[in-house]
């Protein structure tokens, strides 16, 4: 209940008319609140059409191969890697293709820089990765006999190929094994076929 001098002081006030808007003041006043849910949900859907591309464009290899050395392969010797082991490979995931993929990891056998030893680390890192991952069944190496010492995943069955490196495969114990076995087995002896 408003008081005496409550309705004395607002005896004059009329109520506001409303305000009749045109249809571009509508719309700026709509945009005007609701400008950041627009621009959040169009975010949300470029981030969602972004994942669902590269989930839907993304390339599996059929195989893949580690190289690790001290030095990096250059892109052309890593091409003739790739297409030599894609030649006398199959499509072993059914896209019609047969994909390789070289993995590079470089280790420095010496040096104390703290650059360098942060470097190493990291390499060492994503190899253990590779590893753990079960991603890698070729292996071109180096030095077989130290990879070996150091990680103990390697059949003894390497062998010598170009440029003074080796090749060899990953050992596998238990039911943790590549993707492709068979077909990396196949792979294998072809390549030892074409060493001899």
């Amino acid at each position: 209940m408003a008081s005496e001098y409550l309705k004395w002081k607002y005896r004059n006030v009329q109520p506001e008319k409303p305000v009749e808007m045109t249809r571009q003041q509508r719309r700026r006043n709509w945009w005007h609140y609701h400008k950041w849910y627009v621009l959040a949900a169009a975010a949300a859907v470029l981030i969602a059409v972004n994942w669902a591309w590269n989930a839907l464009t993304q390339v599996h290899p059929d195989y893949q191969m580690a190289y690790v050395g001290s030095t990096p392969l250059s892109a052309g010797d890593g091409a003739i890697w790739e297409t030599q082991l894609a030649a006398l490979g199959t499509d072993c995931n059914g896209d019609g293709k047969v994909i390789v993929q070289l993995n590079q990891y470089l280790t420095t056998q010496n040096g104390s820089d703290s650059e360098l030893s942060m470097y190493n680390s990291a390499a060492a890192v994503k190899l253990l990765a590779d590893l753990d991952a079960r991603e890698s069944y070729f292996f071109l190496l180096e030095d077989p006999e130290r990879f070996q010492a150091d990680y103990e995943v390697l059949e003894e069955d390497w062998f010598p190929v170009a440029g003074g490196l080796y090749l060899a495969r990953r050992e596998f114990w238990g039911d943790r094994t590549a993707k492709h076995m068979e077909e990396c087995g196949l792979l294998w002896e072809r390549l030892a076929e074409e060493a001899s």
